[in-house]
């Protein structure tokens, strides 16, 4: 008989110590001193809501029960004085209660996690209980309960396992919080992709913290501290229980991936994801179904119908359809010179007066409206408080969002190869180097990584501005990114030519606190919307994009090269959603079709320092914008941006939401009866090929030199 070997005596002297110390923190919050700590600390939680009356108390209303969260702030404490008495109580379940307890938490714990998730993200949960329907409301409890048995076949016991489901149901659900807070929009699954950007952006922005968060976050705490009074038993009585367990998990995780991802079972029973802020969403399906259904979104299927054959047909008979006129046109008559070409993207800025009756002290954007010798107009953005990159993608590229999966963000998912768009086509005709400039980290989504697939020699980012550059709201001024914009243009542009930038401004993007201090307020509020301090905030920033737009303008009308700048907002931004419910005298949640679209209609202008004819454009969408700067500039177009040229004369306009016809009406993407929807279908074949096609990509139809 082999004698068992002793541990050696420094690892038997370190685990006892581990011991001693956990048993001392544990005798420490049991002892009278660690009481009076946990009280004192209660009441520095009581003192913190004191400091912030705000949390439980709101003047503006005239209802006094509905004035006081006094219930709030006292179920706070309850929950604190239950935590701090679990804690210092000492003692284990009896054995039989303990059974039953684990045994009711093995069946139990995902219906309730499910519930104390929703109950804190659904604002319509609390009466009915029920107010999702029935089959969501059972597709949402199969999730969790999958999860759940795959957690517990990692932890190998109910009590383990249930106290890891409470914690990850609180982190998930105060995530979701925040990210609403931030963004209107909860977790989607693209948000997996843009995790370095939210990293980059996070110092922008402050946690923010509620009653109900403490309230949920409190109650957690408290659940996780009595389960801990549970005694651990043993799941798995033997090793092949586990094994027959794990196969069981992996063939449920693998139907679950097949029916809630890859299939169409979810889009078939009517959970969708396209609308503006979409938290309705999350509390009429439920948050976890909806944020499975985002993870469909993340892989293109080819359009019906589609084959490289068939799109290889519609380039031919677009092109045997032209008349001479037309391709002469469509090639342009070149200038002398060709002139630079800057593009402005400018961040959040947008035209509230157009949602409704806005009353200002003075106009916000003057000289933008003053500026003659332009095409100028409004351009319908496939994106609201957010994500924009994709307003970059649709410009840049002349694709549109309309076919891609729902808030999918194509510069971290799609691109992986060179792209065509504005950029090689001006590059192919002597343009260069070709310059990118962003005020901010280079990471922010992937643009270190897309913009050379673009086609762009240099990227210039925050890194290359000085650590003295003027900031605003933590973000570099537009009217400094203009001046590293000219002192590029003076300083590195090639004798003999054309200069082309492309810069995504970074001054007006969220989040904003509702300080003046470094705007200034010369822009107020006025009328019912006055108490409205983010607003205006917000409007004195776009007064100051508006008075930097004027310093650039103004520099290159002296500048003796042909120059067009070409300037448009990426999006509206995210305020305050009872602001928007005000304005537009309409709560955003029941905005749909063309009303909806209000919140994405932006500003632009092109504009050059030579003569082009004043045109004023009601509606155009980002990926035409390009077809009016080639016209201005008259340079030689690639079959796909002569294709969209000819295709805005039939639908000027075109975003995620749906689409115009030039007979003046609104469709839905989805509308089979369109009149419009056969040449919706040739562009969807289009976009595909230029995107996807890979090897079969027909190049010659996307590029001038195809090499």
């Amino acid at each position: 008989m082999k004698e068992k070997r002793s541990a050696p005596q420094s690892n038997r002297n370190k685990n006892q110590k581990k011991r001693k110390s956990l048993l001392g923190i544990r005798n420490f919050f049991r002892s009278k001193a660690g009481r009076n700590f946990l009280l004192v600390m209660e009441g520095f939680l009581a003192a913190a809501f004191f400091a912030t009356p705000s949390l439980y108390y709101n003047g503006n209303v005239t209802n006094f029960f509905q004035r006081f969260y006094a219930d709030s702030l006292s179920i706070c404490g309850i929950l604190f004085a239950i935590l701090v008495y679990l804690t210092i109580k000492r003692g284990k379940l009896k054995k039989k209660t303990n059974a039953i307890i684990t045994n009711i938490l093995l069946f139990g714990m995902p219906f309730f996690a499910f519930l104390w998730l929703e109950l804190y993200n659904n604002e319509q949960f609390w009466v009915p209980i029920f107010r999702i329907p029935l089959k969501y409301f059972l597709l949402n409890l199969a999730l969790y309960y999958v999860i759940f048995y795959l957690i517990l076949f990692f932890f190998g016991n109910v009590r383990n396992a249930s106290i890891v489901m409470m914690i990850l149901t609180a982190l998930c659900g105060f995530l979701n919080y925040e990210l609403t807070v931030f963004r209107s929009m909860s977790f989607i699954a693209s948000d997996i992709f843009s995790f370095l950007t939210a990293i980059s952006v996070a110092n922008t922005y402050q946690l923010q913290m509620d009653v109900d968060s403490a309230e949920f976050l409190l109650g957690a705490l408290v659940i996780v501290a009595a389960l801990l009074k549970l005694k651990k038993v043993p799941f798995f009585k033997r090793r092949r229980q586990r094994v027959a367990y794990f196969v069981g998990c992996v063939m449920m995780c693998a139907l679950v991936c097949h029916v809630y991802v890859y299939s169409t079972f979810l889009h078939d029973i009517g959970v969708d994801f396209r609308v503006y802020r979409p938290q309705y969403k999350y509390r009429y399906y439920g948050t976890l179904l909806t944020t499975a259904r985002t993870f469909g979104y993340l892989h293109v299927t080819e359009p019906d119908g589609y084959s490289v054959e068939k799109t290889q047909k519609i380039i031919d008979d677009f092109a045997n359809g032209k008349t001479a006129d037309d391709a002469k046109e469509s090639n342009g008559k070149k200038a002398e010179k060709a002139p630079n070409v800057i593009v402005i993207m400018n961040e959040s800025f947008a035209d509230l007066k157009d949602l409704g009756d806005l009353q200002v002290s003075q106009d916000y954007m003057p000289y933008f409206r003053s500026l003659k010798n332009t095409i100028k107009g409004y351009t319908y953005s496939s994106v609201f408080g957010g994500n924009t990159a994709n307003s970059e993608f649709e410009f840049l590229t002349g694709n549109t969002l309309a076919f891609l999966p729902d808030n999918s963000v194509p510069y971290q998912l799609f691109l992986r190869n060179k792209t065509a768009g504005l950029t090689s086509t001006l590059k192919d005709q002597g343009y260069g180097p070709c310059y990118a400039l962003h005020p901010y980290y280079n990471t922010g989504y992937s643009r270190y990584k897309i913009y050379p697939l673009m086609g762009f020699d240099h990227f210039y980012c925050s890194d290359d501005f000085s650590v003295f550059t003027d900031t605003v709201n933590y973000h570099i001024t537009d009217y400094e990114d203009y001046r590293k914009l000219i002192s590029l243009y003076e300083s590195d542009k090639e004798d003999g030519k054309p200069f082309y930038m492309f810069n995504v401004t970074m001054q007006n993007h969220g989040s904003y606190d509702g300080s003046t201090y470094e705007t200034g307020d010369d822009v107020k509020l006025e009328g019912s919307l006055r108490y409205f301090s983010r607003v205006e905030q917000y409007l004195n920033m776009i007064k100051m994009s508006d008075d930097a737009l004027k310093y650039l303008v103004e520099y290159f009308e002296k500048v003796e090269e042909p120059t067009v700048i070409v300037f448009f907002g990426d999006h509206q931004p995210d305020l305050d959603e009872e602001f928007y419910n005000t304005l537009l005298q309409k709560d955003i949640s029941e905005l749909e079709g063309e009303e909806l679209e209000r919140l994405y209609k932006c500003p632009f202008l092109i504009w050059a320092n030579y003569d082009i004819k004043d045109q004023y454009v009601e509606r155009t969408s980002n990926n035409y914008l390009s077809t009016y700067l080639a016209e201005v500039t008259g340079m030689e177009k690639t079959g796909y941006l002569d294709y969209l040229t000819e295709l805005r004369q039939k639908i000027p306009c075109i975003n995620a939401l749906g689409y115009w016809g030039d007979d003046g009406n609104y469709y839905n993407l989805h509308d089979q009866s369109s009149p419009y929807y056969s040449r919706l279908k040739e562009y969807s074949y289009l976009e595909y090929n230029n995107l996807f096609g890979k090897e079969e990509q027909i190049s010659s139809f996307f590029y001038l030199n195809d090499d």
